[in-house]
């Protein structure tokens, strides 16, 4: 058990081991995004078809170049996922950047700056999870989806109410 403790961070509380243990769990999450799209598919399920309202190719307009060449149409039986293994490693290495930046804050949540990157990383997190589903659609609201936004809200919530009780005022 000692070796264990050896490893976990000296914070007070329970926040450095939320952190902490947040951090282990999605870097596993990270290393599933780079050998399979099973995990990420179930996060991101809405379903798109091709815009057939996007004006033709000319000299100035690709509609391939459109951020809107996709409309959800979750009921379509044509329609597919956006999930590519281009967007599972990019998803991966996002989730890798948050985690290693939670997982230096774990230990360091003393530190005014380091401990707002890692709220900051929530933020983003929750943002970027709201948007995709109220905004982009490329969500629907199941099990899959209800750890990434309780987690973050979780934080979202919990890291200001005990920021005092963390960080040291020089």
């Amino acid at each position: 058990m000692d070796f264990v403790k050896s490893f976990l961070p000296e914070g007070k509380g329970v926040l450095p081991y939320y952190m902490f243990v947040l951090s282990v769990v999605s870097i596993g999450n990270c290393l599933q995004t780079y050998s399979t799209l099973h995990f990420t598919r179930r996060v991101y399920n809405g379903r798109f078809i091709r815009n057939t309202r996007l004006p033709p190719e000319t000299a100035v307009f690709n509609p391939e170049d459109s951020v809107d060449k996709l409309v959800s149409a979750q009921n379509d039986p044509k329609a597919t996922d956006q999930v590519t293994p281009l967007a599972g490693r990019l998803f991966g290495t996002w989730t890798l950047i948050t985690s290693i930046v939670r997982c230096y804050a774990a230990y360091n949540l003393h530190i005014g700056p380091v401990y707002n990157m890692a709220y900051w990383t929530y933020i983003v997190a929750f943002g970027h999870f709201a948007s995709e589903k109220f905004m982009f659609k490329s969500m629907t609201f199941g099990l899959p989806q209800v750890f990434p936004f309780a987690l973050a809200t979780c934080a979202l919530i919990w890291m200001p109410l005990v920021r005092d009780h963390y960080v040291e005022i020089n």
